[in-house]
């Protein structure tokens, strides 16, 4: 009797699916409980309330950090959420500068924030609810992780079948040794605290390997440089 030989990567890509298909679950399992957890001091506040009863100083504090530790959970579960489900969606005719855009309109910037931008050509094959995705990932890391007025550049050009697009700002950088890290989930290496979660370098990883394409973190050209990351995408791609 003969049989076929499994194709590898079909196995691991099946792997990863069940994979995501877990995370998921957990995640819609923990959330009602996170959401508890958020509310609980508030219902004990209201209690107190309504006995005609103030919250003392030092409990109050302390659900004040319950608030906040809760709330941080629950984005982090968004964050892994999104994670699971990202994957390859149909591609169309979009315009590069109209996702950059709405990326930005949707974004709560910083008013010193400068993004300047070329893209030649000006249209590429993608979804666009994807690229949007992977341009909100970009620059709210760039205004979160930055102190100082930041500036970001970003180009596309198209080059061997493939999308690339590079985007570099002018903060902090990645640090040294660590380029092929900040792309794993929940990892965080900046020097400023913002309450991420860490998952959007991972989210936009997962958002290029749908488009069969890759992104990378690069070294700084010069002391100016901060964070770089350059962006793949496979054109014509489909399944």
């Amino acid at each position: 009797m003969k049989y076929d030989t499994p194709d590898p990567a079909l196995s691991q890509t099946m792997r990863d699916q069940a994979m995501m298909d877990v995370v998921y679950k957990i995640v819609h399992d923990l959330r009602g409980s996170v959401r508890a957890i958020a509310e609980l001091p508030n219902w004990i506040e209201e209690d107190l309330q309504d006995l005609g009863m103030s919250l003392p100083e030092a409990p109050a504090q302390s659900f004040d950090l319950m608030r906040r530790h809760a709330e941080k959970l629950n984005m982090m579960l968004d964050q892994l959420s999104l994670y699971s489900k990202t994957g390859y969606r149909e591609a169309e005719r979009i315009s590069v500068r109209t996702c950059l855009d709405r990326a930005i309109a949707a974004l709560n910037l910083p008013s010193d924030m400068q993004v300047r931008a070329r893209f030649d050509p000006a249209e590429i094959e993608m979804n666009p609810d994807a690229l949007m995705s992977m341009f909100l990932i970009l620059l709210g890391n760039a205004a979160e992780h930055n102190a100082e007025p930041v500036r970001v550049a970003v180009t596309g050009c198209l080059r061997d079948g493939y999308w690339e697009m590079l985007l570099r700002d002018n903060g902090v950088g990645f640090p040294a040794g660590k380029l092929e890290r900040v792309f794993d989930p929940m990892s965080k290496f900046s020097i400023v605290e913002t309450g991420g979660a860490g998952m959007g370098l991972a989210i936009l990883r997962r958002l290029a390997d749908s488009y069969g394409g890759v992104v990378e973190a690069l070294p700084p050209r010069t002391k100016r440089d901060g964070a770089t990351i350059r962006l793949r995408l496979k054109q014509n791609h489909r399944d």
